[in-house]
């Protein structure tokens, strides 16, 4: 029986013994001789794609060859950076956003800015590198980028005054980058010296400085300033009262709205002249000022809040370069300005750090800046309102009739900024020097008030008026169960009559010229009132 074809074994010899093949079995052996070979060619594919990955990555991060346009090797890192302008970064690596560096549109990356590098045209959007981040700060408040999904393009916003910082203190440099020029000063518009601003046509040689903190730090940075213009021989540029980072109203006012400098320059004989003397804001263009690091502001710390916004209010770019010493004896500062001496104005970046021997500032000059009539007769007027006028006495020296100003009880009480301060320095008994409560200046008052009025009766009992940043409802009301007022400048009027810092010049008056002042040991504020109480009126200041 016939075998079915399906069932039939195969009759191909796999290895004929003859020496002849027939067709079908060349056909066989060539196709598998293709097979090896195709498998043979895709195992030294893979071979060699492993080996290129293996030793790609690793000449990568070790090359030191260029690695083309738009890149350079991180000197201390093996990583691959992407290159900027250099013109477009400052020497602290940041980029600088000026208004003038970005287009109409708002964009800060559009064609035909000046200030974009032909080398990263070619990038696309996903190839572009991030920008770095620009330092925070306590002026701009400014905050990292959102998501960039979220990200919007940074918009035009008022020039900003530049800080540039030229030290030659080795101490304070590093090392450029590599593939870096060794710049420390970005390169930027260049404004006409403050100098040019002058009135060439006087012999005057001035000295000026950058304010410093809160109002009372630069009241002393006034005297201070005062201290060096005189060793010097040279007449101060007393810069204003200028906004600090506790009240960042962004305003200014000058010195002589609250004291009197005419008659402070008759009693010393200092010269000294306000900036808004010399300098028009409203028509003035930007100026380059040059001043000289003292007391560490400009090489080893950034200068603060307030000298940012002086220079920013009053249309001026700063340099800040290193003396041969950087120093805040104030014998050593005038020692090493010596060869500026010939220079029209001298501008040193902070004079409230400087030392001064015995502290002899105050005695020098600053009991002789008196209040101006206009701020005497604002707290006159207030005491007239809410006190009895006293009786007319006669004085037999002047042969004529005065009435005596109302008497009264003055409290300094800083809270609000000051608690944490406090809170943080002065912990258990300690506290009360810094953040006395309200119950400690009762028992205080009551001390006072015994003394002043020994027979106790209800006539001779003074009242009390608080200066004080307080405005917990809780307090205030612990103020008047006790009987007394506190300066409440919005219902005073203060600011609208006497300007922004007036609150705070009206409380320095009430402080001064008290039958008894209680106030905190730590606050310069209250400080400066005690001074103001010994050698005025002859009176010792109640501290806590």
């Amino acid at each position: 029986m016939a075998t079915s074809p399906k069932y039939r074994p195969a009759s191909i010899a796999r290895y004929p013994s003859g020496g002849q093949t027939s067709t079908s079995s060349r056909r066989y052996t060539h196709r598998r001789l293709i097979i090896l070979l195709a498998f043979a060619l895709l195992v030294s594919s893979g071979t060699m794609l492993v080996f290129h990955a293996v030793t790609g990555s690793f000449s990568l991060s070790t090359s030191s060859r260029s690695t083309g346009p738009g890149c350079r090797k991180d000197a201390e890192f093996s990583i691959i950076r992407w290159g900027t302008n250099k013109d477009n970064r400052n020497s602290n690596g940041n980029y600088r956003q000026d208004s003038e560096r970005l287009n109409n549109d708002g964009n800060n990356n559009g064609a035909g800015s000046p200030w974009i590098n032909d080398n990263d045209r070619h990038f696309n959007e996903y190839e572009r590198p991030r920008q770095a981040l620009p330092k925070l700060d306590d002026e701009h408040d400014i905050q990292p980028p959102q998501d960039e999904q979220q990200q919007q393009p940074i918009v035009n916003r008022p020039r900003e005054p530049l800080v540039r910082e030229n030290s030659n203190n080795s101490a304070d440099e590093t090392a450029p980058e590599e593939g870096v020029a060794d710049e420390t000063v970005e390169k930027v518009e260049e404004y006409p010296p403050f100098e040019d601003s002058l009135d060439t046509s006087d012999t005057t040689q001035y000295i000026t400085y950058l304010p410093y903190a809160g109002i009372t730090n630069q009241f002393y940075g006034m005297l201070r300033g005062m201290e060096v213009a005189k060793a010097l021989g040279r007449t101060l540029i007393i810069p204003p009262i200028t906004a600090s980072s506790h009240d960042k109203s962004k305003q200014n006012q000058p010195w002589s709205k609250f004291l009197d400098l005419d008659r402070f320059q008759e009693l010393t004989g200092a010269k000294v002249v306000e900036f808004h003397k010399l300098r028009d804001v409203e028509q003035a263009e930007f100026n380059q000022l040059q001043c000289r690091i003292t007391c560490g502001f400009g090489s080893k710390r950034t200068i603060d809040f307030t000298a940012k916004g002086f220079l920013k209010q009053w249309k001026l770019n700063v340099t800040l370069s290193a003396l041969s010493v950087d120093a805040t004896k104030i014998d050593t500062i005038t020692k090493v300005l010596a060869p500026h001496r010939r220079d029209k104005y001298i501008c040193i970046s902070n004079t409230y750090k400087i030392s001064v021997p015995d502290k002899s500032e105050w005695e020098r000059f600053g009991q002789h800046l008196h209040f101006t009539q206009e701020l005497e007769d604002f707290v006159q007027a207030y005491l007239d309102k809410n006190l009895e006028k006293p009786e007319a006495v006669y004085d037999p020296k002047t042969r004529t009739t005065i009435v005596p100003t109302q008497k009264y009880i003055a409290i300094h009480a800083r809270r609000g900024d000051f608690a944490q301060y406090c809170q943080d320095n002065f912990k258990g008994p300690k506290m009360i020097h810094c953040l006395p409560s309200t119950e400690d200046f009762a028992a205080r008052i009551d001390v006072i008030q015994a003394r002043l009025n020994p027979t106790g009766s209800l006539k001779g009992i003074l009242p009390v008026f608080v200066a004080t940043n307080e405005r917990r409802p809780e307090e205030l009301k612990k103020f008047a169960d006790l009987g007394w007022s506190y300066l409440d400048h919005d219902l005073m009027g203060t600011a609208d009559q006497l300007g922004v810092f007036g609150p705070m010049m009206v409380d320095q008056v009430f402080m001064a010229h008290a039958q008894a002042l209680v106030g905190i040991q730590m606050s310069t504020f209250s400080r400066v009132g005690a001074l103001r109480q010994r050698d005025w009126h002859n009176r010792r200041m109640e501290y806590l």
